[in-house]
């Protein structure tokens, strides 16, 4: 066990594009530097591949302080075992585990688990997270890749090790490799935060249409409102928009007080020819901002789709008001002038509106 750390075709680029997704609850892309918490009881003790490491006195209370999450105190404990016998693995081990979680130097717990794995190879908890610091940022794939191989000779069903070897390979942008460790590892466990990952790495290799039934397959598990609008974003460009309007129910039956939520559902229901429901979805977005502009956008070009000209140019107007500079803005002044809009307009910028943007695509599940 590891110690845990844990973008719709052209009627949708306009908003991908200029508004990224609003949303009420804490989330971030990254995980910030912090003490982790164990995933879950560190592994027990770790017999030693060379018979002449004696165990040390002393190791086994410092191995039950770690397992207590009292990392600062086994340190000192497992300086003294590693001083009394070089060569244990297992010492080595929790002591590269113990400098990491009380935020230590991150180069010596590298060190630790390498001399780990120099007298017993076939440590795989070590193994797995030598390879996890070689993949944190900048992550080094070329280094984790042979370390993770290695690990699954003597372990090929491991998922962890699976996982992280999938992810070190996405890295590359060697997607049959990494496809191949990956749907090892939900051959084997095919939980929702592996089909995320897996997903997630397909999409951002620019394999949208690939990843998204292992998305919407992740979904169907969720319940993490931020997770299921990041995954409804990345559906779009899979042109998987049944899924994208399903996905997004869920979210919105959760926390249904988010404009932007309504709005993507709303391309998505316009991607199917659902209309007058996508119309429904973007007047409900202006009644929770009616500063929004990318509602009052989307909701003038679905009128305009319905034969509905006056109160449609009505609402290309309001979007041009509400920011006349803005990709948006320029974009419905355009269609107000009867000017042949842009095949797509450019990404990055903040939504006019519909309260704090959401992250982009979260990181994998956590690899250590």
């Amino acid at each position: 066990m590891r110690l845990g750390k844990s973008r719709l075709v052209q009627t949708m680029a306009l908003l991908a594009a200029t508004a990224a997704l609003a949303i009420g609850v804490g989330c971030s892309s990254t995980p910030k530097a912090e003490d982790r918490p164990l995933d879950a009881d560190p592994p027990g003790p770790v017999e030693v591949g060379k018979k002449e490491a004696k165990r040390p006195a002393g190791l086994d209370d410092a191995v039950e302080l770690v397992k207590a999450g009292k990392f600062a105190d086994a340190i000192p404990k497992l300086r003294k075992a590693l001083e009394e016998e070089p060569k244990s693995a297992e010492a080595a081990f929790y002591l590269g585990m113990s400098i990491e979680q009380t935020g230590g130097d991150k180069k010596e717990a590298e060190a630790m688990y390498k001399q780990a794995l120099a007298f017993d190879p076939k440590l795989i908890e070590a193994a797995n997270n030598l390879a996890a610091i070689y993949l944190e940022e900048p992550p080094r794939p070329d280094q984790a890749i042979p370390v993770l191989s290695k690990a699954l000779s003597n372990e090929p069903d491991n998922v962890p090790l699976l996982t992280n070897l999938g992810y070190a390979y996405g890295l590359k942008g060697d997607i049959p490799q990494a496809s191949k460790a990956y749907e090892a590892a939900i051959a084997k466990e095919p939980s929702p935060q592996l089909l995320f990952s897996y997903g997630t790495m397909l999409f951002e290799n620019k394999q949208p249409e690939k990843a998204a039934p292992h998305l919407a397959k992740a979904a169907e598990g969720l319940d993490d409102v931020p997770t299921l609008v990041t995954i409804a974003r990345m559906l779009g460009p899979g042109k998987a928009f049944t899924d994208c309007v399903k996905v997004l129910d869920k979210a919105i039956g959760k926390k249904g007080d988010v404009a932007e939520f309504y709005v993507r559902r709303g391309l998505c229901k316009h991607e199917l020819d659902q209309e007058k429901e996508a119309s429904l979805d973007f007047e409900q977005a202006i009644k929770i901002d009616p500063k929004f502009q990318a509602a009052h956008y989307y909701l003038g070009v679905s009128l305009m789709a319905q034969k509905n000209a006056g109160r449609g140019k009505q609402e290309l107007k309001k979007a041009w008001e509400l920011g006349k500079d803005t990709p948006i803005g320029k974009q419905a002044k355009d269609k107000l002038d009867g000017k042949k809009p842009d095949a797509k307009a450019p990404e990055g910028k903040p939504p006019a509106g519909g309260g704090k943007p959401a992250p982009p695509a979260p990181p994998p599940p956590p690899k250590k």
